[in-house]
């Protein structure tokens, strides 16, 4: 009989989650200090991507048996250069290898998300890339768009597209990183691949899948603000108050909706603008706070 190692699940995306807000905030303040302004978009993309190392290991690679992995992973993310940034991807990539190996060895079988699976490695190549931040939205754009398939079937009905059916968005989205004016129609796209004629309605979903959908249709020269405050920020806030504490979704209704105000205010208000996402953030930290202590941390 085949000896299998016992896997126990532990709340690794805590200090990740605790880490992306630190850098968010850190990002916030170099706005209003001259000599650091221009590392405003470095610090929030560190942030950003910690949240993503955080959630990706929670809803996929849990296992306390990879901590090895998973701390090098939190320490490298922790160091604000971008080097580090490419180790702490690395590692990631090598743990999303060992676990699907281990997934394998035990017979398991499960919907391939090819776009989630994918998000590690192309988070190495968008680190080696640094500074081109078109390049670095690929590896976000591609998970946040692949884990919330889940989201919005369970909440709305839609389509489920897994694994060669999702090659045609993956290819979209990778060319987003070489013609950044493919991002003005990647929302609608998705959209249109999930909707059936059997959704459901879901007002918190709905909201985000519109925000998503509309918000990249006015990003002529403002990409990466505009993939950061109307697709990334409500779909991660989707996929995690889902994942984390599901009866609480109706509340990501407010976040999607803040997130996209603060795009839409950019042009006539540049700092003011970042206040309704701040507050969407802090709905989204008070959504999920009792997921953030140390109980469950330990699992």
């Amino acid at each position: 009989m085949a000896m299998y190692k016992k896997i126990e699940p532990w709340g690794v995306n805590v200090p990740f989650i605790y880490l992306s807000i630190f850098y968010w905030v850190i990002g916030a303040i170099s706005l209003l200090i001259p000599q650091v302004h221009n590392q405003h978009p470095y610090f929030m993309m560190i942030g950003s991507y910690s949240l993503f190392f955080g959630m990706i290991q929670k809803l996929f690679f849990p296992a306390k048996r990879y901590l090895p992995l998973q701390v090098a992973v939190l320490v490298f993310a922790t160091i604000p250069i971008y080097y580090s940034q490419v180790f702490a991807s690395l590692f990631l990539f090598i743990e999303e290898i060992v676990a699907l190996k281990d997934i394998t060895s035990y017979g398991g079988r499960f919907p391939i998300n090819l776009m989630v699976l994918s998000s590690p490695p192309l988070s190495v190549i968008g680190w080696i890339m640094y500074p081109d931040f078109r390049v670095l939205i690929v590896p976000l754009l591609m998970y946040v768009m692949g884990v919330n398939i889940g989201v919005f079937r369970a909440t709305m009905g839609t389509r489920v597209i897994m694994g060669v059916k999702q090659i045609p968005l993956m290819v979209l989205v990778l060319m987003v990183g070489v013609i950044p004016y493919l991002f003005t129609i990647v929302g609608v796209l998705y959209s249109l691949a999930l909707i059936n004629s059997k959704v459901k309605f879901n007002l918190s979903a709905l909201t985000t899948l519109l925000s998503v959908s509309i918000v990249p249709l006015f990003s002529l020269h403002h990409e990466i603000h505009a993939f950061t405050l109307g697709v990334m920020s409500p779909l991660f806030f989707s996929c995690i108050t889902y994942s984390l504490i599901r009866k609480r979704y109706d509340r990501v209704l407010p976040m999607s909706l803040l997130s996209a105000l603060s795009f839409f205010l950019r042009p006539l208000f540049l700092l003011p603008s970042g206040v309704p996402w701040l507050i969407a953030v802090i709905i989204f930290l008070l959504t999920i706070k009792d997921r953030l202590g140390v109980k469950d941390i330990k699992g």
